[in-house]
């Protein structure tokens, strides 16, 4: 019986917001909403769980809502009140036992005071969690300042500039010890979801000369590869007193399959030997023989 457990977050307090190392560890590494804390949850039946419309919270702008853990991978609505109602499969295969729906906000009227700019992160929507990875370039930085303090800080400044902030893709970067798994979906900007092409192309986010930004680059995580199932090579049985009928080939227990015994090999090659030597002997009873491969006439003769 899964756990489901829903979580009232927001993203963008401020225009600086450490990630190497995230200074909030809960909640995802979002900051929560007081008072919204912790939401409706306990532990469901398989079937089916429905977050339902995203609540009205004052001071906070709805930026999507995500669910994980589901039958079926990550669902994602940026609809506060998404037609048809979200329904996420839970508790069958493919499903975890703890699923959660995270409603993601951003604080209403947000002022760092610090000029213009592009609060980032990366989100990785299987395990809805924002991840510490490395995960953008800043273009153009010929030192490399801005594309450091983008990964360390999630923050880049446009009072005087705009920037191209591209995400890595396929696979996130790397930090410290973290797997690289995570594969790149695309740039959501938080305050508009369909954002213009001028301001997000595939991988590349570019805010303009005093632009103000609150984005994330969602992430999926593939995870370890399923194996396929072992093959039971337990013999069945025979019917009694019927020696001659054949095992199926799935269900014969091979001495050539790893670990085999060599003496079982060993064995059973000479018993193929034995019954050639009785089978030529009976040839030669009736007056035939085999053609040893010494004897045999070349091709065409």
């Amino acid at each position: 019986m899964p756990s489901v457990t829903t979580s009232y977050v927001s993203f963008g307090t401020s225009e600086s917001h450490t990630r190497q190392p995230r200074t909030i560890t809960s909640y995802g590494g979002f900051t929560p909403i007081p008072g919204w804390n912790p939401g409706p949850g306990g532990n469901y039946p398989s079937g089916t769980v429905s977050p339902g419309n995203a609540p009205t919270i004052d001071g906070y702008h709805f930026a999507f809502v995500n669910v994980s853990g589901g039958d079926n991978g990550p669902v994602t609505s940026f609809s506060a009140d998404p037609q048809p109602p979200l329904s996420v499969p839970i508790g069958g295969q493919g499903g975890q036992p703890n699923v959660v729906v995270l409603f993601v906000y951003v604080p209403v009227g947000n002022s760092n005071g610090n000029g213009s700019g592009a609060v980032i992160d990366a989100f990785d929507a299987t395990q809805n969690v924002l991840l510490d990875n490395d995960f953008v370039t800043v273009s153009p930085d010929p030192g490399g300042t801005l594309t450091t303090e983008a990964n360390v800080d999630g923050w880049v400044n446009t009072t005087d500039s705009g920037y191209t902030i591209t995400a890595d893709h396929p696979n996130i970067g790397p930090y410290e010890a973290l797997p690289t798994t995570a594969l790149f979906q695309f740039w959501s900007d938080l305050l508009n979801p369909s954002p213009p092409t001028s301001l997000i192309s595939v991988a590349n986010l570019t805010p303009a000369k005093g632009e103000t930004v609150y984005a994330l680059a969602f992430y999926t995580d593939p995870g370890p590869k399923k194996l396929p199932p072992k093959i039971n090579y337990e013999p069945r049985e025979k019917p009694p007193g019927d020696e001659k009928t054949p095992y199926p080939h799935s269900e014969v227990p091979s001495p050539l399959e790893p670990g085999g015994d060599p003496g079982e090999i060993a064995g059973q090659i000479s018993t193929l030997q034995q019954r050639l030597g009785q089978s030529e002997a009976d040839l030669k009873s009736t007056g035939s023989a085999f053609i040893k491969p010494e004897d045999r006439p070349a091709a065409g003769q």
